[in-house]
């Protein structure tokens, strides 16, 4: 690799701007500076300043660094094995830190030597991004948009509204507005946050890719994107596979009404599945655009209409060097095809997923490789430090009040509402038992009133009756079988993954629990003996993630399951005997990922996917006819959802939109509406009783109602 060559502009010729019209500044992989060292903290993903302090995220660990020698940052203290990092903000000696599936951290940084942790606050799917304002967090939840968190008292979090805006990534406040970068749906949503109970989206602007972080500063939004441009489609004969990677830049001095002044466009292809992260940063009048196996890029944005390309930093690394990985360029789903700007057998570039920077020197971390730092006196000025923002935000109403649901015109309504959220629930003839995250396991009587409560240490997000039984997964405390008495719960037996265990699944015969941990994968778990449980089986696709709800509702003939990935898999096994059969995978009989799911239905797998659902056996062998059926409501709405079947009534919930509908499916073909309505909160799988539904609906509690 040849020494750091001069800076040089690939600012192609501009003309006058009229009515919707923008500049587009193309950019090369080429123009290539190194950093000017490794600090020797090792692998990161996230870094933020806060006076003479770095504090940086490894994929489990958070680290403080002091940086009173700039060149030279040293390791104060670290907080070990916190979750499945993310994102960091900071704000009044206080951390907040983001992790997955494994939801909120929020540390005590006060003594730098010594970070500890505060609380742990269950958010409503996988918390990526984050930004605060005034007294409240915004956390961006892909699928489930942002969630809005009272954040006044540390110790305390408390829930306040969700924002819909597609799959947020990475968002930002400023000035009362929120801007949610939304990943699939490529654009920026833009929503009115000054009663954060009560946000409203205003606006939207479109991105040239898929959208993830973003910096407001003086009304411009400069949005960073990636991967493919709207509407390709996934293969490389689609020209626009692979070419999604840049930045827009808006003027939002009015959020209502955003102008298009510019795009930077990467100008090769690339798509590489993880990480999948790109966001900027601002020092004005430059913009720190880092893009994680692009690199980082310097743009002169003292003209928003008219960015200027600076320079561009990467981390080589090559084969037998500390940090080399020779990328995999096959693509297992068969859908999702790797395309890169470099030969991966010759070098990989670090991917870079956090920076900062203070004046003279740029911080940034690689993912396989350290925190690096590149030192130019000329290019690196700070980003703004953190620091309290004017009051704009007064929290005013509820959101998820039940008020509204009496529009709805349900029958015998009762709720319940705890203060965590209600995930799932479990009843039998004298109780209901309700797994309700960080405020544990809630025994109710059939009018919902609240017998007792059990605490736990992790968040409970699921339940399941088998008799005398009640089995709970608990997140990071695994899974709990109890002995049920009424409202009486008697811990007998637990199983502790090194995953927090998520959903549980009991086959009828007592022999097996299939349970989803973590984020990738499922267990298959041996439970003849409650006392002692153990794994037996472990099931990791190559399909992706494993998001919500993706386990199988109920057993296939009482014996049968599956669970699905979002890039493509769908395992099925058979539990029927002493060992797990595995059967057939039906590849292309997926359920809508985001909206969709399965339920067992007698003999059949139903599937719910483009607006109804499609049916089959499982297969001992052989390959699945893929060309099913889709049967839909004839002259009613199209549905989606997470399945529930019980005789002749399905209930899908669809806990992204807050969409109920319950359907007569006496014949199978022929689907009849019986009720569709919406709520605020985030639906689970319902519960359905002997002339009753039950709905999980996150943060908005518990609802019954009779159909």
């Amino acid at each position: 690799m040849k020494p750091a060559v001069l800076l040089c502009l690939l600012l192609l010729t501009a003309t006058p701007l009229v009515a919707d019209e923008f500049t587009t500044v193309r950019v090369q992989f080429e123009n290539e500076q190194l950093p000017t060292a490794d600090s020797g903290i090792g692998p990161g993903m996230d870094v933020v300043r806060d006076g003479a302090y770095l504090y940086m995220l490894q994929q489990r660990n958070l680290v403080i660094l002091s940086i009173e020698d700039p060149g030279q940052p040293k390791v104060l203290g670290e907080l070990k094995d916190v979750g499945n990092l993310r994102q960091i903000a900071l704000r009044d000696d206080v951390a907040y830190l983001t992790a997955r599936e494994d939801g909120l951290f929020v540390v005590d940084i006060s003594e730098k030597t010594a970070p500890k942790l505060l609380s742990h606050y269950d958010t409503i799917e996988f918390a990526t991004g984050i930004d605060i304002e005034d007294e409240f967090a915004f956390v961006a939840q892909r699928w489930f948009g942002v969630e809005i968190i009272d954040i006044s008292n540390p110790r305390d979090l408390r829930h306040v509204s969700v924002v819909r805006v597609g799959e947020a990534q990475s968002c930002v406040v400023s000035d009362g507005y929120l801007y949610a970068g939304a990943w699939e749906e490529c654009r920026v949503a833009i929503c009115d946050v000054r009663n954060p109970a009560n946000p409203k989206q205003v606006a939207e602007v479109k991105l040239n890719g898929r959208g993830d972080g973003l910096w407001v500063e003086d009304g411009i939004l400069y949005a960073a994107f990636g991967h493919h441009q709207p509407g390709a489609e996934m293969t490389l004969e689609d020209a626009r596979y692979g070419r999604g990677n840049g930045m827009e830049i808006y003027d939002v001095s009015n959020p209502a009404e955003p102008k298009h002044l510019s795009r930077v466009q990467l100008d090769w292809r690339y798509y590489y599945s993880w990480p999948d992260t790109w966001r900027v940063k601002l020092a004005f009048p430059y913009a720190y655009l880092y893009h994680t196996h692009n690199g980082v890029f310097i743009f002169d944005v003292s003209d928003p209409a008219r960015p200027k390309e600076l320079t561009q930093i990467r981390v080589p690394r090559y084969p037998g060097e500390n940090g080399y990985r020779k990328l995999s360029t096959e693509d297992k789903s068969g859908t999702r095809p790797k395309v890169l700007p470099f030969d991966p057998a010759e070098v990989c570039y670090s991917p870079i997923c956090g920076l900062e920077a203070v004046d003279g020197y740029l911080y940034f971390t690689g993912l396989f490789t350290d925190l690096h730092v590149f030192e130019n006196r000329e290019l690196i000025r700070s980003t703004a430090e953190t620091s309290p923002d004017a009051e704009t935000l007064q929290a005013s109403g509820d959101l998820h009040g039940f008020d509204a649901l009496k529009s709805a015109g349900l029958s015998g309504l009762a709720t319940f509402r705890p203060g965590g959220q209600v995930y799932a629930v479990a009843a039998n003839v004298k109780c209901i038992y309700a797994a309700c995250g960080s405020d544990g396991i809630c025994v109710l009587d059939q009018n919902l009133n609240l017998l007792k409560r059990y605490p736990s240490d992790g968040f409970v997000m699921d339940v399941q009756l088998r008799g005398n039984r009640l089995f709970a997964a608990q997140g990071s405390e695994g899974l709990v079988c109890y002995q049920v008495d009424g409202s009486s719960l008697e811990r007998v037996g637990s199983y502790q993954s090194d995953r927090a265990i998520r959903q549980v699944q009991v086959v009828p015969n007592g022999n097996f629990a299939v349970v989803h941990a973590g984020g990738q994968g499922y267990e298959i778990l041996d439970i003849s003996d409650s006392n002692e449980i153990t794994r037996v089986e472990e099931v990791r696709g190559w399909g992706g993630l494993v998001y919500y709800r993706q386990l199988c509702n109920g057993f296939i003939d009482d014996d049968v399951i599956c669970g699905t990935w979002c890039a493509g898999r769908t395992f099925m096994s058979d539990l029927s005997g002493k060992e797990p059969v595995a059967l057939p995978d039906p590849l292309g009989l997926l359920p809508d990922m985001k909206r969709g799911g399965y339920s067992a239905c007698g003999e059949y797998a139903l599937v719910t996917r483009n607006g109804g659902y499609s049916f089959y056996k499982p297969l001992e062998e052989g390959e699945y006819d893929f060309e099913l059926p889709v049967y839909r409501i004839s002259g009613g709405p199209n549905f989606w959802g997470k399945p529930t079947v019980r005789g002749d009534v399905l209930v899908a919930c669809d806990r992204i939109n807050g969409e109920i509908t319950v359907v007569d499916i006496s014949d199978l073909k022929k689907p009849k509406l019986i009720k569709q309505f919406e709520i605020t909160g985030n639906p689970d799988l319902a519960f359905i009783g002997d002339g009753y539904v039950l709905i999980p609906a996150g943060r908005q509690g518990l609802i019954r109602f009779e159909f």
